[in-house]
C-alpha cells in the first residue's frame, strides 16, 4: 500500500515538476498489459466458468448499488454548491469514467459542467488507488464499489491485489457493466 502511494506521488510529481512525455501509445499498451496479467491469475482459478455464471446476479447487484449510491450521493452536491440536481445527478453519472463523462457533458450541456465532470471523475479515481487497500480490510465490496467504472481497466490491479479472486471477478465484471451504463445514462440526464 505505502509502494502504490509513494508510486501516485512521486509519478505526479514527475509529471508537475519536469517535461516528461510519455506517448499515449504506450500507456494504452501497459495499461493491457495490467489487464492481461489479471485476467491470466483470474483465468488460472478453477472452475472459472461456473464462478462466472454464479457470480453473474451478484456483478449486476453490486453495479446497481454503485451506480444508485454514486447518483444519490453526487445529486446531494446540488444542496451545497451552485449546480442544480440535474447538473449534479449528471457530473456524477461518470462513475469514475472521466474521459468520456467530460467530453459527453461538454458535448450535451456545457463545457464547464463537463469540467466539473471529468475533475470529480479524476479524484474519484485517485480516491480509489487510496482508499481501495484500507477499505478492502472491511468488506472488499465496498471497497469496489470505489473504483466504479474504473474497476475494469486502471483500478483492476489494485482490486486484484486487495480482494479474493471472486470479487475481483466481481469488480472486473462491476466495470464492464458500469462502463455500458456510463453513455445511456448521461444521455438520458441531458
Amino acid at each position: 500500500m505505502i509502494l502504490l502511494i509513494i508510486s501516485v506521488i512521486s509519478g505526479f510529481a514527475s509529471g508537475y515538476f519536469s517535461d516528461i512525455k510519455i506517448s499515449e501509445n504506450l500507456i494504452t499498451v501497459l495499461l493491457m498489459l495490467l489487464v492481461f496479467f489479471v485476467g491470466i491469475d483470474i483465468g488460472s482459478e478453477e472452475k472459472i466458468f461456473i464462478k462466472i455464471k454464479s457470480g453473474l446476479k451478484k456483478m449486476f447487484i453490486q453495479s446497481f448499488l454503485t451506480m444508485t449510491g454514486s447518483l444519490i450521493f453526487g445529486s446531494a452536491v446540488s444542496f451545497f454548491t451552485t449546480l442544480n440536481f440535474r447538473e449534479a445527478l449528471g457530473a456524477s453519472a461518470g462513475f469514475g469514467w472521466y474521459s468520456l463523462s467530460g467530453v459527453m457533458i461538454s458535448n450535451f450541456y456545457s463545457p464547464e459542467l463537463g469540467a466539473v465532470s471529468f475533475t470529480s471523475n479524476v479524484i474519484r479515481e485517485l480516491m480509489a488507488i487510496l482508499l481501495i487497500p484500507f477499505v478492502a480490510k472491511f468488506t472488499q465490496l465496498g471497497a469496489i464499489s470505489i473504483g466504479g467504472a474504473t474497476t475494469m481497466d486502471t483500478m483492476l490491479g489494485v482490486v486484484s491485489a486487495n480482494t479474493s479472486k471472486e470479487n475481483t471477478l466481481i469488480g472486473f465484471g462491476q466495470g464492464v457493466i458500469i462502463s455500458l451504463s456510463v453513455p445511456v445514462i448521461i444521455s438520458l440526464i441531458f
